[in-house]
């Protein structure tokens, strides 16, 4: 990607990145995320098609089969951007705390402090685990403590924009295996095309094509080699499903009621302070940040301020007109 590319592309992106920081407060001010009801509520469900609705994105479903909603389950999702947490949320209907590094945390605070409350996420630390046992150990009293009764992985272990998927890790299959977890793989082409971090890139209206794999069970297999292959075979054909095959005809995926929850009171309480919370932070932040502009502009001739304002207007106007062609 070029410089100027990326010059054009950068406010767009930028402006993307902050709604997706503090999309907490944002979607909760405009009650997107039912943050102050008392009866049933999915926020993850919530917080997910918020961002979907806000990048108006499309999603089309190859193929016959849907999300498994039969109880605990190991969901395995191809892996490519930052879009990922709120897509394959949607995909799996929030039913699926997401495992990801603690880096993704001091990334993206806000949110994060919100799915820690809801259980919503697991956070690791990456490198060689020394003792898999005491890890597989902590894993089950962490997802025992969930009110979701899945997992979402990401078996490539990178972000990456290859047309290929990368080689399948087996840690967490072997998890699966050991704990006769059902396994669900969600192939999905286009996410890196809402938005992307490495190419500093968004787009508003895209159209993305997912696919469901069958429930690959570890009871139904002799070893964990031939479930390891069976998963192999599956994601490769579900990938392909998805990037290769014509989706002319290919249906919009179609969300039935998804799960509620019945969120225990403190976590309720939890949940509503650190909402509040944020969209006090938010409005300090955005006064501060209009204060910090108008003194910076102070410092400049008339003449200047109108050349900098228009320049700067001018030049997010471009970009985000060039994000949703």
């Amino acid at each position: 990607m070029s410089a100027i590319s990326k010059a054009w592309s950068l406010p767009s992106f930028l402006f993307s990145v902050f709604v997706f920081y503090w999309s907490l407060p944002i979607f909760a001010i405009t009650y997107r995320i039912r943050f102050g009801n008392v009866v049933k509520r999915n926020d993850m469900l919530d917080w997910a098609k918020a961002l979907v609705a806000f990048f108006r994105v499309t999603i089309l479903k190859q193929g016959e089969l849907s999300l498994y909603r039969g109880g605990r389950c190991l969901y395995l999702c191809n892996h490519r951007s930052w879009a990922d947490f709120f897509i394959d949320t949607y995909l799996t209907e929030g039913r699926a705390a997401l495992m990801s590094r603690w880096l993704v945390y001091f990334v993206f605070p806000v949110f994060c402090t919100s799915v820690i409350i809801l259980r919503g996420i697991v956070l690791f630390k990456r490198g060689t685990i020394a003792d898999k046992e005491a890890f597989n150990a902590w894993l089950d009293a962490t997802l025992g403590k969930s009110i979701v009764p899945g997992l979402l992985v990401y078996p490539e272990g990178h972000r990456s924009l290859k047309p290929t998927s990368l080689p399948l890790k087996r840690g967490m299959l072997h998890f699966a295996y050991s704990r006769k977890l059902p396994v669900q793989l969600i192939i999905t082409r286009g996410k890196e095309q809402v938005m992307s971090e490495k190419t500093m890139s968004v787009r508003w209206g895209r159209t993305l094509v997912v696919t469901y794999s069958k429930v690959l069970k570890p009871s139904d297999y002799d070893s964990f080699d031939a479930f390891f292959n069976d998963i192999q075979t599956n994601w490769d054909a579900c990938w392909q499903s998805s990037y290769d095959k014509p989706t002319a005809g290919v249906p919009q995926l179609s969300m039935r009621d998804a799960h509620e929850y019945d969120y225990p009171r403190r976590m309720w309480w939890l949940q509503l302070a650190i909402t509040l919370l944020s969209i006090v932070l938010l409005v300090a932040v955005l006064g501060g940040t209009w204060m910090g502009v108008r003194a910076g502009l102070a410092t400049l001739g008339s003449v200047q301020q109108q050349a900098v304002v228009l320049g700067a207007v001018g030049w997010m106007g471009a970009s985000l007109l060039r994000s949703f062609l």
